[in-house]
């Protein structure tokens, strides 16, 4: 896939891969939403952490506004400890109801769409803009953490769930 030139094209590839997961997860009877997908991991985490890193975002773009320096991904861990990040995440929300996280879902997307829709071209494709994103521009995080966690979380259950063992009764 190309990569988004343009505010607009970046919307439209959020709101593409958000449509696609979307129509994916009302394929699938909320019960099932809970059954493992991948090592170890339901739909309800999946989206809990596609929600958590959008919530992520939000906050390193907010602190960066309002001229402070982000730790990213995180004071307590370094880019090269992203698993043991995202270990904590999934610990985090292992007990969290199926119906919160969906909300926190749509509620953190249409927060960051609307924040993104705000952005100046120069804002999201000017390199090294914003210093938490390093040498690379705001476009790339926003790419990285919504539209590529769509893609990816849409593969992983429909490849689950288009399985014989587990769709049983699905498309």
């Amino acid at each position: 896939m190309a990569r988004a030139t343009s505010k607009s094209q970046l919307l439209d590839e959020i709101a593409r891969e958000r449509c696609e997961l979307d129509d994916l997860l009302a394929s699938i009877p909320p019960d099932r939403k809970l059954e493992e997908v991948t090592e170890g991991l339901s739909v309800k985490d999946l989206l809990a952490h596609r929600t958590e890193w959008d919530r992520m975002l939000l906050s390193w773009y907010d602190q960066a506004r309002a001229g402070a320096h982000p730790a990213v991904p995180s004071a307590q861990f370094k880019r090269n400890q992203l698993p043991e990040l995202n270990a904590q995440i999934q610990r985090r929300f292992v007990d969290a109801p199926l119906e919160r996280v969906e909300t926190d879902f749509v509620e953190v997307h249409d927060r960051l769409s609307a924040v993104v829709e705000t952005m100046t071209e120069h804002e999201l494709f000017g390199a090294s803009v914003h210093p938490f994103t390093g040498s690379t521009t705001l476009a790339a995080s926003v790419t990285s953490a919504p539209a590529a966690h769509y893609r990816s979380a849409a593969k992983l259950i429909r490849r689950w769930w288009k399985a014989p063992q587990a769709s049983g009764t699905s498309g």
